[in-house]
């Protein structure tokens, strides 16, 4: 059921009604203040998020690839790096759960140093192969 805001043109108050059907609201029907019984009220509109357009940081030059690592923000380079995988397929090969977990790292916020060093020093790791 829709449910419609209004406020009294008399006594000022706000009050909320619930129609069974949008058809009864486009109809019209006498709706009158629960407060003063005036029927001089006016419809208010809700608050509404509008999104924020997200630009395709896979298409990027290499140059603003570049500018996007160097921003010092987490979250762009991480979706960023998510775009980048996404327009790859997925398919990165042995690096890709390396990729993924920087990704979530990054998306998260934890700070770009932080999630570089734990990963170069990973690597730097000799394993039981070495």
């Amino acid at each position: 059921m829709p449910s419609y805001d209004f406020r009294c043109k008399q006594c000022g108050r706000p009050f909320s009604h619930f129609y069974k059907s949008v058809k009864d609201y486009e109809a019209g029907t006498g709706l009158t203040c629960p407060h003063c019984g005036s029927t001089d009220v006016a419809r208010r509109i809700r608050r509404v998020a509008i999104p924020r357009p997200s630009r395709d940081l896979s298409q990027l030059s290499p140059n603003e690839m570049l500018s996007v690592m160097n921003s010092d923000n987490p979250r762009e380079v991480g979706t960023m790096f998510q775009q980048v995988m996404e327009s790859a397929g997925g398919d990165l090969g042995e690096m890709g759960s390396t990729v993924q977990e920087a990704t979530d790292r990054l998306l998260r916020g934890e700070s770009i140093d932080s999630v570089e060093g734990d990963l170069a020093s990973r690597d730097s790791t000799p394993t039981a192969d070495d």
